[in-house]
């Protein structure tokens, strides 16, 4: 009996996409962490009954502080769950099975760099965020200007260029 290949479990990935799940994952736990310590020290740091803008109130991020880590995670598993499904575009390619498993898996390696890289992204406005509002940083950095769209779009646009180059062979 033959069993079933399911290229979305962990398992059956080739090992770098692996380490780009494992990378991915552990980016969301430091997000869920990092906000968690930021938000104590922070209330270490305002005065009781003191909100960050030294309105007298509760502490002044106990409303929004989760707010960039539940939407990652939404992200995160909304995108995990999309790229467990067989698309329907995957099926147009009936002459060459072997090259429509290849555009597949570009495919999916793709989503896989684009919800890393959107956890990082994350990641890191959340940690810029965190140090301005607390005095200790400057806010976002100009680098981050530039590294936000190669962030972004550099993973689209080498996936873009990989499956073009694989649908003309």
């Amino acid at each position: 009996m033959k069993v079933p290949k399911f290229p979305f479990l962990f398992f059956q990935m080739p090992f770098w996409d692996r380490i780009i799940e494992i990378l991915g994952f552990s980016a969301l736990i430091i997000l869920w962490v990092m906000t968690y310590h930021f938000q104590q020290v922070g209330a270490e740091l305002m005065p009781e009954g003191y909100d960050f803008f030294k309105n007298p109130s509760e502490y002044w991020a106990s409303k929004m502080t989760y707010t960039i880590p539940i939407i990652a995670t939404i992200l995160y598993v909304g995108i995990t769950a999309y790229n467990t499904k067989k698309k329907y575009t995957d099926y147009p390619i009936s002459d060459d099975p072997k090259k429509a498993e290849k555009l597949s898996q570009i495919n999916q390696k793709l989503w896989r760099w684009l919800k890393f890289m959107l956890i990082l992204i994350f990641l890191l406005i959340e940690y810029f965020s965190f140090h301005s509002g607390s005095g200790f940083g400057t806010g976002i950095p100009n680098w981050f200007m530039v590294a936000f769209p190669l962030m972004l779009f550099g993973p689209v646009i080498y996936f873009f260029i990989e499956f073009s180059q694989n649908q003309l062979d």
